[in-house]
């Protein structure tokens, strides 16, 4: 039975090399990105590379018998590369931004278990300011999938159709109530190089300020799923084993940076939330505005936090 293992460094770098290969004519239609897939049959996770992913984002020894909720999402990440690399794929990897983050889990997932890991690429839409598409894993034990993930990545560009007005959010009356957790976390500079050595991704945006601004940012960037899980992990969500979770990025964090780290529970928390509001997180900067922007802040000005990204987490 193969064992998915840390991603070696040339391999990945000849990986990635491959993704600059080919010439990538994108897409003027959604409906034409091809669905390509790739998969790994009859895998486990190698103990060792899942004792330094939990390391990594702060997991807690307790809860490490049984499969954190982006663990597989990181594990099938020569999966992605892949599909991106293959020469049938529209868009460059090089530039794709990360849109959100979506995971379905039917039941745990023991960190012991074997599985059938499938990686495919779907449902390509217009945005506001190119085209995204999704990454989509599945995991499947004994016939049964138990486990989804969606990443939709954006592919930078001008927008041939108008987009879709964004929805107007819905008030959340927790917002200015006592969040269950409040932290305030400092992410050091080597966060995004050293995680990228485990999550196989070299990605320049991560490694290094001088090769960040060559892509248009101020200092290098931390990746999503990082600061996701590790939010999730110190809030200690999701609660139940069966759960829904949806992540959307609104922009990156910034290395070095602290970030403040704040969950609500929803009704039912105690219990699994089996059928009551969703439990919701949100991750925050500093900035030194005035005034905080954000409803129900109770900061002073100069300390105040301004939203950086947040997510709903529901669990069946």
């Amino acid at each position: 039975m193969p064992v998915i293992r840390p991603p070696a460094f040339w391999p990945t770098l000849v990986s990635t090399a491959g993704l600059l290969r080919h010439a990538r004519p994108g897409l003027t239609d959604p409906a034409a990105l091809p669905r390509i897939e790739r998969s790994i049959p009859a895998t486990s996770l190698d103990p060792a590379w899942l004792r330094a992913y939990g390391d990594s984002i702060g997991l807690a020894s307790g809860s490490r018998d049984t499969l954190a909720p982006l663990t597989l999402q990181i594990a099938a990440a020569p999966l992605h590369l892949a599909i991106l690399a293959d020469a049938g794929f529209p868009f460059r990897a090089l530039g794709l931004v990360h849109m959100s983050q979506a995971v379905n889990q039917t039941r745990a997932i023991a960190a012991t278990a074997s599985f059938d890991l499938l990686a495919y690429s779907a449902d390509a839409r217009w945005e506001k300011r190119g085209m995204s598409f999704g990454l989509v894993t599945e995991a499947w034990c004994e016939g049964e999938c138990v486990w989804r993930g969606e990443t939709r990545a954006l592919a930078p560009g001008k927008s041939l159709v108008p987009a879709p007005a964004p929805a107007a959010g819905a008030t959340d009356d927790r917002d200015a109530a006592r969040p269950a957790c409040d932290e305030v976390l400092h992410v050091p500079e080597a966060t995004g190089r050293r995680y990228a050595a485990i999550a196989g991704d070299l990605n320049p945006i991560h490694q290094h300020a001088l090769l960040a601004r060559l892509f248009g940012f101020r200092r290098a960037i931390v990746h999503g799923t990082w600061t996701l899980a590790r939010a999730l992990a110190l809030a200690e969500l999701p609660r139940s084993p069966a759960f829904t979770l949806e992540a959307h990025f609104r922009r990156p964090v910034e290395l070095p940076s602290d970030i403040r780290v704040r969950a609500w529970s929803g009704a039912g928390a105690e219990t699994g939330n089996p059928s009551g509001r969703p439990h919701r997180l949100m991750v925050s900067e500093p900035h030194t505005g005035k005034t905080c922007i954000e409803p129900g802040c109770d900061k002073p000005a100069g300390t105040a936090w301004s939203p950086y990204w947040c997510f709903e987490h529901n669990v069946n």
